[in-house]
């Protein structure tokens, strides 16, 4: 009941923190390292066989662009007419689709030489294969100016994301397809694509660490190359390397590229995430979190199970346990889901925050409750036993459970000497204050003394050592008593006598042997007490001391276990009634 209590409050708190505008924005951080994290820990899934090509305008595509023109070179940006020739052999080699991942918005530099933007929007206007254009989307739904002279461009949004990271994109930017979405129209392929941005599904970083790409990519210099009479075999462009593909055209050399980064790679070309988007729409595949319920539903069970993991064990150290495994286990789960062939996404911060949470209030509660019923046996184990034993006893309940074991101990009887006739002599009040007043004084000599009491008789004390907690020396604690109890009489002598008990004289008996303690009676009453033959001993001794005209006498077992601590003198062979 406590742990639901707990784990019900933090999961609300933690829940309700993660509104909160500092929070917020910790949580959310806290839920990018994990993502980024269970991503890096996913196997890399091979897509240079998938639906998708990219052809790459790389380092070594400039090189060649600057050696043609009989050694003029052309720089960056390139003649349209490049991208034309290219369009057309992509048509011919049967790409399902042609996207360009590159803004045409200015007319080209080469006006001058030839009509190069008509010329690229011939080439378009003429493949049978869709042509799908990068374009930036305004607020207003407008693409601004297009300077390829295209018939009717087909247009997709390229201003997708604007986070560091790149971990989701939007399908439709201010009213307009994305890029991706668009390339999935032109195919025919939009009927399910979703309208709200997702999680894109990473098949891997754009390189691993043995340097090979996760997409299959073609140098746009071997494919320019090969449109202008180069040998396709040399050029690595064969016709059915794009046959059914859809080829994704951008830059990947500096300064030709929008620099992004992915849960992957910290360096991850732009064209590369618009291929990733393009291949998720195209198998419904995405990322799926948990919604904001289902995230609650997980922080109330896993605060819940650390809440009870933290109540039910008594010991710390088992208590951090119960949260740590939980822990873990919560975050075996998430990896477990994200390794899926659909990934299942786990946000963890608010689930780990109110495990913290409910850590720290169960140990709170833990120690509340259990210090204040360590309080309460304390406060009663005192009333029998010292101060020492009692916090041995609260450390480990069980000592007072109800049953009973056979044990060495040391048993030891007190008596007053004449009180029949004592209580004769005075009133019933001033009895009771004096009787107060002597079984105060001797009782605290036992607990000094680290004894248990176990009962008073009248005016008797019935106490003893060696239980409920071990006490090896248990005689000579014992025997260091009776003496103690001599001289604490002594001392208290003047106020028994202004009591009304002048002259009064304490007996005791001692005997150390065999015999059964624990909490005898039933369930509930039960005294925490000995019995056997050994007792008995103590008792009788107690009554000899009358006898014999002495204070304290011990049985022969006891000054055997006190020989050499104490001056002792034998008395008599004694064999006692019973």
């Amino acid at each position: 009941m406590a742990g639901a209590v707990v784990a019900v409050i933090v999961t609300g708190l933690a829940v309700a923190a993660k509104h909160l505008p500092g929070v917020s924005i910790a949580v959310q951080e806290a839920d990018h390292v994990f993502y980024d994290t269970m991503y890096r820990m996913r196997p890399v899934t091979d897509r240079t066989d998938g639906p998708v090509a990219i052809v790459a305008v790389d380092q070594r595509s400039l090189d060649w662009a600057n050696a043609l023109n009989e050694g003029d070179g052309y720089g960056w940006p390139w003649p349209r007419t490049f991208w034309g020739d290219m369009v057309t052999y992509l048509d011919q080699a049967g790409a399902r689709a042609i996207v360009f991942d590159s803004l045409f918005v200015e007319k080209s530099v080469y006006r001058n030489e030839l009509d190069d933007d008509a010329s690229f929007g011939n080439a378009v206007n003429s493949v049978k294969t869709p042509v799908v254009f990068a374009a930036y989307v305004q607020k207003d739904g407008s693409t601004g100016n297009f300077a390829p002279k295209v018939d009717a461009p087909w247009l997709g949004a390229v201003n997708v994301g604007h986070d560091d990271v790149f971990r989701a994109y939007t399908p439709v930017v201010f009213g307009k397809p994305s890029l991706a979405t668009a390339t999935l129209e032109a195919v025919g392929g939009a009927k399910d694509a979703p309208a709200q941005p997702f999680l894109l599904h990473y098949y891997g970083p754009h390189r691993t660490a043995a340097g090979k790409p996760t997409f299959h990519y073609v140098s746009a210099g071997n494919v320019v190359a090969t449109t202008l009479g180069e040998d396709p075999a040399r050029m690595q462009t064969q016709g059915d390397v794009f046959k059914g593909k859809i080829v994704v055209i951008g830059g990947l050399a500096a300064g030709t590229y929008d620099l992004k980064s992915s849960p992957l790679s910290a360096v991850y070309p732009g064209v590369e995430v618009q291929a990733t988007a393009i291949e998720n729409l195209l198998a419904g595949q995405r990322v799926h979190p948990l919604s904001a319920a289902q995230t609650a539903g997980v922080a109330l069970l896993a605060s819940l199970v650390a809440a009870i993991g933290v109540l039910i064990p008594s010991r710390v150290g088992l208590k951090l346990v119960g949260a740590i495994a939980t822990t873990i286990i919560l975050v075996c789960i998430a990896v477990a889901l994200f390794h899926g062939e659909t990934i299942r996404w786990v946000p963890l911060a608010v689930p780990m925050l109110a495990v913290l949470l409910a850590t720290g209030g169960a140990l709170a509660w833990s120690y509340v409750t259990e210090d204040r019923a360590r309080r309460v046996v304390l406060k009663a184990l005192s009333q029998y036993v010292s101060p020492t034993v009692a916090e041995q006893i609260a450390k480990d309940p069980s000592r007072l459970a109800l049953g009973g074991e056979r044990r060495e101990m040391t048993v030891m009887f007190t008596d007053i000497q004449g009180f029949t006739n004592l209580t004769e002599t005075m009133d019933v009040e001033s009895l009771g204050n004096m009787l107060n007043f002597y079984l105060d004084e001797m009782s605290s000599v036992v607990l000094d003394h680290d004894g248990t009491l176990d009962k008073y008789i009248g005016d008797a004390i019935m106490s003893f050592w060696n239980a409920p907690v071990d006490q090896p020396d248990h005689a000579v604690r014992a025997a260091r008593a009776a003496l103690g109890m001599k001289r604490r009489e002594e001392l208290i002598r003047p106020q028994l006598a202004k009591l009304g008990a002048t002259g009064m004289l304490t007996r005791l008996g001692l005997n150390s042997g065999t015999m059964a303690v624990g909490n005898m009676g039933s369930t509930r009453k039960f005294n925490y007490t000995v019995l056997g033959d050994s007792v008995n001993l103590a008792s009788r001794l107690e009554g000899a001391n009358k006898f014999y005209g002495t204070q304290i006498l011990m049985a022969e077992t006891v000054a055997a276990l006190v020989r050499g601590q104490f001056a002792m003198r034998q008395i008599d062979v004694l064999r006692v009634k019973g």
